[in-house]
């Protein structure tokens, strides 16, 4: 059996101090043999050249010369990680901090159900108590995903690993097999659903998608797009799901069914928050 080498991969643009936070919070992990990826995706706050200063050797800096959003950004350091022979890969959002036994305890999981994605529970990090993510909730049919257990208080409700409907990008965890067999991030998807995509994906190869509790993770929510409910956000995630579900339903009438409650549910759930003033 090979040696355990992961690779944690963070993407950057412009978020010069969450990066940071990040990383300081990534060294304090108590796992062997962890490679940090760091891709600069076209910055221009002068970022790379910070973070290459404070944090030289002990991360791997990749820049790019443009922002190629999220999939493609992290394409380029998925595909140097497979080089250099990592044999587990976390995508990592940059506006996060862990918990210091969170790779151990993907690791163990991972070594218990083989080859698989994994995802940890995550937090906000405002409210370290408050779940963004316990699990994830997804209807192809429906066009709709969810997560659960958000903005609930942790008590213990969700403590078990257990098998769900998809990871979330912001920590998705996964062996070099599955990326191997299911191939890279799609590009096509820019930003968002790129994650929901990729897990369909795997679950048609065969790959079981587990969440881990004792995994933890704290999250700024959508720090690099102006918040949970920005206008660029909603109009990205729309984008997103309409090409999700061109791609993986091939029936253009089961196709407008699916988009249809999206359409019918979403513009009251926004409408109220702009009206409550959450709508940046």
């Amino acid at each position: 059996m090979p040696q355990i080498r992961t690779g944690i991969i963070v993407l950057n643009w412009n978020g010069l101090q969450d990066t940071k936070e990040c990383l300081v919070s990534l060294f304090e992990l108590h796992a062997p043999s962890i490679r940090f990826y760091v891709v600069d995706n076209g910055s221009t706050d002068s970022s790379a050249a910070a973070l290459e200063t404070e944090f030289g050797e002990s991360i791997m800096l990749i820049r790019n010369e443009r922002n190629l959003l999220y999939a493609a950004g992290n394409n380029v350091a998925l595909v140097r990680a497979l080089k250099d022979g990592c044999t587990h890969i976390l995508l990592l959002n940059n506006d996060t901090t862990v918990d210091p036994e969170m790779m151990k305890e993907l690791l163990q999981v991972s070594a218990n159900y083989g080859d698989a994605v994994l995802c940890p529970k995550i937090y906000y990090a405002n409210e370290p108590n408050k779940i963004w993510y316990a699990g994830g909730r997804f209807s192809l049919k429906r066009a709709r995903s969810a997560h659960r257990g958000i903005r609930e208080f942790d008590r213990g409700q969700y403590n078990q690993i257990e098998e769900t409907d998809w990871a979330t990008g912001c920590a998705l965890f996964a062996s070099r097999r599955v990326f191997e067999v299911v191939g890279l991030l799609d590009e096509s998807f820019e930003l968002y659903s790129e994650d929901l995509d990729f897990c369909l994906r795997a679950k048609e190869a065969g790959f079981k998608i587990v969440f881990v509790p004792t995994a933890k993770v704290w999250h700024k929510v959508s720090a690099s797009v102006g918040g949970n409910l920005s206008s660029e956000k909603l109009i990205r995630k729309w984008r997103s799901l309409r090409r999700l579900v061109k791609k993986h339903i091939p029936n253009p009438i089961m196709r407008v069914i699916a988009l249809a409650d999206f359409l019918i549910t979403e513009p009251p759930r926004v409408l109220i928050a702009a009206l409550r003033g959450k709508l940046s």
